[in-house]
């Protein structure tokens, strides 16, 4: 049997705490296929924190878009 270890997955109240949005705001990102990746165990939906980490990482982040330094007439 292989040495590794299970990721402690997370539920929807510990990650809109995390997130600082509503459990309604996960479930219409899931619905509409937005958020980070989610498995479901029987009917729980769980989160493991690693793809949360990936689906942050992967969001925009403020400030001009690449390209476009200087703003309109620099």
């Amino acid at each position: 049997m292989s040495e590794q270890s299970l990721e402690t997955l997370l539920d929807e109240k510990e990650l809109s705490r995390l997130l600082r949005v509503s459990i309604g705001t996960l479930r219409f990102w899931r619905a509409v296929g937005r958020g980070p990746r989610y498995r479901k165990v029987g009917q729980l939906v769980r989160y493991s924190p690693s793809d949360v980490q990936a689906w942050l990482n992967s969001r925009p982040i403020g400030g001009e878009p690449a390209g476009e330094e200087g703003g309109a007439g620099a």
